[in-house]
């Protein structure tokens, strides 16, 4: 990574991703106080969703895409959704399956990633099929917030078709960069 590149670490859109990060420990606390603090929880959930589509038009907008941009808002995503999926199932009933199968898609597209940067020096972009994944996931866990049962199963088979497909997507392109 260049120098001015990592010079542009502190950016108002880095600083967005790591609010989501930093505001997994008040979601996680307002999921386990329970339906008390549903509206708590949402309100924060809500925060890191809507951060998730900050950040990126801040940095499209002001000319802050960087690599440590590129590394840190997929990261923020998987981390946060990680943490949110696991207190889901602690607290609210989401299925220990579905989260495994989410945990296994992110280590997967992780690793992958890893190997790209040190075999070829290139890093991979967040991609459409993995926006749609977290937002599906997104809604999938505000309905087991909301205990919207109506809503869930359609939500949990639509994230799992979204995981698949992002998992697909990104297996594309992981070997397109292989093959140049």
């Amino acid at each position: 990574m260049e120098s001015s590149e990592r010079g542009r670490f502190l950016t108002l859109s880095n600083a967005v991703s790591l609010l989501r990060v930093v505001l997994i420990l008040p979601a996680v606390w307002f999921i386990a106080l329970g339906k008390d603090y549903v509206w708590e929880a949402f309100g924060v959930v809500a925060v890191m969703i809507v951060s998730d589509w900050i950040d990126g038009w801040l940095a499209r907008r002001w000319g802050e895409i960087s690599q440590w941009g590129k590394i840190l808002d997929p990261l923020a995503d998987k981390v946060a959704v990680g943490a949110i999926t696991i207190a889901m199932v602690v607290f609210k009933g989401l299925p220990v399956w579905l989260v495994v199968v989410v945990l296994l898609r992110d280590v997967v597209i992780f690793l992958g990633g890893i190997y790209l940067v040190k075999r070829r020096d290139v890093l991979l972009s967040s991609n459409f099929w993995g926006k749609v994944t977290t937002l599906v996931l997104s809604g999938l866990l505000l309905a087991y917030l909301w205990d919207a049962e109506v809503l869930k199963p359609a939500l949990i088979g639509l994230s799992v078709v979204f995981l698949v497909v992002s998992l697909i997507s990104y297996g594309r392109q992981f070997f397109d960069v292989l093959k140049k």
